[in-house]
């Protein structure tokens, strides 16, 4: 109303429905740029973009497809990678101490007599899978969701987040025994951003260890790669004694197309 005469006249009527059509042009066209940039999540890959803090709420170890937590009828539980930065923990017995109806030798005991007589402690005589999950028997281990050895260790140098679930699941990799399955979640190289990371510890028996993962972008959204390694040296009471640890692994995803991706990685 430019001349304040209370009512609008023709040419003023002609701009105000002049300004509601370019303002209806701009929002349809935020709304198609927005649905171009909408991210479709592969069924069969966790992203973990969707983790917050400590909590996850998406899992492959429930039916081999990314589903939603609250969505399945098994006891699961997700590790982030925060979580287990925030509670220093490096191996399976590390991440056991915080989960429900886990053990690892920081509460489980397995003392046994051999044929002398002599008592044997099982635990300290294979600290790695000693453990059990609801009080059965130690965990399976899959890594990606394929069946692995227990014979190596656990560390979480290369790893997104870790996922346990409870009792029998037959739908990760065909058996599951009853006590449950701890699947690992590696980490893969991303083809968005570059990230560098060097960390150092050290302990109050001597002992020390260095990690460094780096990442990067070789064609954005197209190709790249990731090395991760780590190098340690536990320190023990007893005198000297030691455990070296010398680990790497390279990471390559590359993105062909647009709903195509190889993932390959290699660790020694």
């Amino acid at each position: 109303d430019k001349n304040k005469n209370g009512k609008l006249d023709p040419d003023e009527l002609a701009a105000m429905q002049a300004d509601e059509a370019k303002a209806a042009k701009a929002v349809a066209t935020t709304t198609a740029a927005a649905e171009e940039k909408a991210i479709e999540l592969s069924p069969f890959e966790v992203n973990a973009g969707g983790d917050k803090g400590y909590y996850a709420s998406n899992t492959l170890s429930g039916t081999r497809l990314n589903s939603k937590l609250e969505d399945l009828g098994a006891s699961i539980t997700v590790v982030t990678k925060q979580q287990l930065v925030d509670t220093a923990s490096l191996d399976i017995n590390d991440i056991f101490l915080y989960e429900a109806n886990t053990e690892g030798t920081g509460q489980f005991t397995d003392p046994t007599l051999d044929s002398r007589g002599v008592l044997f402690d099982n635990v300290a005589g294979n600290p790695q899978s000693a453990n059990r999950v609801r009080g059965l028997s130690a965990a399976n281990i899959s890594i990606g969701n394929f069946a692995s050895s227990g014979t190596v260790p656990i560390d979480t140098y290369n790893l997104d987040s870790v996922e346990i679930t409870r009792g029998p699941n037959s739908s990760i990799f065909g058996l599951g025994d009853a006590s449950g399955t701890v699947n690992l979640n590696p980490s893969s190289a991303n083809t968005t951003r570059s990230s560098s990371q060097v960390q150092g510890r050290i302990d109050s028996f001597g002992g020390w260890r260095t990690s460094l993962d780096l990442n990067r972008p070789i064609f954005r959204n197209k190709l790249a790669v990731r090395i991760s390694g780590v190098y340690e040296e536990k320190g023990y009471v007893r005198k000297p004694s030691t455990d070296q640890t010398e680990r790497m692994q390279a990471a390559l995803t590359y993105k062909p197309f647009k709903n195509t991706t190889i993932k390959l990685s290699y660790e020694t």
